[in-house]
């Protein structure tokens, strides 16, 4: 499992294989073909070179070790990881669109990322 950091170095959520869970252990989306999916297949944004971007290519969170544009913050403690909630059966996802060029900043914060309501 896989500690998420935001654009302030602070833990946001786990990755465990190609689920993404919250600190509690709750399931919030799902990784598949380089794109992040809601649960009901809505495309949030892409994934790419351990780097999560938003639909405008700026970079809304990362995993250790990531290269990307903006100059990462130093990264938090790392809380012990929760018990995970089993996912739910995967949504059919939604048709990716025509990726944004990567951005060399900041895009939306983890938390608006993470629960938009992209189709």
């Amino acid at each position: 499992m896989k500690a998420i950091f935001d654009r302030t170095g602070r833990v946001v959520a786990w990755l465990n294989d190609t689920n993404i869970h919250n600190l509690t252990g709750e399931h919030l989306a799902v990784v598949n073909n380089g794109s992040t999916y809601n649960h009901v297949g809505g495309h949030l944004g892409v994934f790419v070179d351990s780097v999560f971007r938003d639909h405008r290519g700026g970079v809304v969170a990362f995993l250790r070790g990531a290269r990307m544009g903006p100059i990462p913050p130093i990264l938090g403690v790392q809380p012990v990881p929760p018990i995970l909630a089993i996912p739910p059966v995967p949504a059919i996802p939604a048709t990716p669109p025509i990726p944004a060029i990567h951005s060399l900043g900041w895009g939306a914060d983890w938390d608006n990322y993470i629960s938009a309501k992209h189709v």
